[in-house]
């Protein structure tokens, strides 16, 4: 029996960028838990969309999970309509409306990792930042701390908010040059910048983004180097902040703040050996595609080279095969599911990429020596 239908939620989000399908995946991550949502998806990236929205709205809705900086005729669709409204991330600093909740990146922490990342690469004669062209207050706060971070370890060098249009300005700075960008598609355009400057990637110019969308990174040419944020969980806390805001249980303007998880290192800042570059290639495919119905060949083919050679090289830097990394990380999202939600198992071996819940339960109890049920029994949440 379908549980009662207790709350309508509208969830306009950017998803034509891997960060906001990351969102709408944590979202979702709560929402199914509740089990008692009926969600309905509004594209928030153009004007065109407002009218979609309203006829959701006519129809009644009770909250809503926006992208802050949406098109603002869908935004005024929303907020006019009366309800509790979460938002991810801020809108510019120029947008009429205001959110009951903020769920956003630590962007003061990100400028400042930016800054102890290129510390890690060596000296530099000169620091830039590449700002969001709208000038958007997470773009700004991103670049005031880099740049906060940098004068204070590096005195003798030349820093600078770089701005728009960036050739001269690139071309004019000391070589060799650290330079981060506001997000990935900023960065990408830099690297396009740094070829027609003829300036080489990374000896003359280390280049840094953020948000890890493995779409850009991995085609930019070199391969760019990125912060990665956890938009999935912004979704997730965004789901939860509506569904406390719903039942009253939270105050009004209120702000939750996010920190990322960490850096993925390509090409674009580190010379690395080849041996290295295989075993971080797989890895980079496996954080993308690990709960895909993937095979080692997949990954393989992806890396470019023969299995026997990438399998050596992996086993050598990690100790163990691709192939158990694979079931590794499939194991664990196993394990995070079981805790988290009440998915069925069927649904959970999807989900984290086996052919069946008889293989996962087969993998989980000879890796874990207790059975999915036991598991879910000892540390489920629900």
């Amino acid at each position: 029996m379908k549980p009662t239908i207790e709350k309508r939620i509208i969830v306009a989000l950017d998803l034509t960028h891997q960060s906001g399908r990351e969102h709408l995946d944590g979202f979702y991550q709560h929402s199914d838990r509740k089990g008692c949502w009926e969600v309905r998806l509004v594209p928030s990236t153009e004007e065109s969309y407002a009218s979609i929205a309203k006829g959701i709205i006519e129809r009644g809705v009770d909250g809503a999970v926006v992208k802050g900086e949406c098109a603002p005729s869908v935004a005024d669709a929303i907020f006019s309509a009366g309800i509790p409204v979460v938002a991810i991330d801020r809108p510019h600093h120029s947008a009429p409306h205001m959110a009951d909740a903020y769920v956003t990146n630590d962007n003061e922490h990100i400028g400042h990792d930016a800054a102890s990342y290129f510390d890690t690469l060596g000296r530099f004669a000169s620091y830039g930042f590449v700002p969001d062209p709208n000038d958007c207050e997470w773009s700004r706060t991103r670049g005031n701390a880099f740049l906060s971070a940098v004068t204070e370890r590096h005195r003798e060098a030349v820093v600078a908010d770089l701005g728009w249009p960036l050739a001269e300005r690139i071309a004019a700075l000391p070589k060799p040059i650290a330079l981060f960008a506001a997000f990935d598609q900023c960065a990408a355009t830099v690297l396009e910048i740094c070829r027609e400057l003829r300036l080489n990637v990374p000896k003359d110019a280390s280049v840094l983004g953020v948000d890890d969308d493995a779409l850009i990174c991995e085609h930019t040419r070199p391969k760019l180097t990125s912060i990665r944020p956890d938009h999935a969980g912004q979704g997730f806390a965004a789901a939860r902040e509506l569904d406390r805001l719903l039942s009253g249980k939270a105050r009004r303007r209120n702000d939750i703040v996010c920190r990322h998880v960490g850096i993925s290192e390509r090409d674009s800042t580190a010379v690395i050996s080849p041996g290295v570059r295989i075993v971080r290639e797989v890895n980079t495919y496996l954080d993308g595609h690990a709960l895909k119905p993937i095979r080692v060949a997949d990954i393989v083919a992806h890396v470019g080279v023969s299995s026997r050679l990438a399998n050596l090289r992996y086993s050598e830097a990690t100790g163990r095969s691709i192939q158990e990394e694979l079931v590794a990380r499939r194991l664990a999202e196993a394990k995070r599911l079981l805790e988290k939600t009440s998915w069925p198992m069927t649904r959970i071996a999807t989900r984290c990429g086996f052919k069946s819940s008889i293989v996962l339960a087969h993998l989980f109890s000879s890796h874990f020596d207790m059975s999915m049920s036991e598991w879910r029994n000892a540390h489920g949440e629900i």
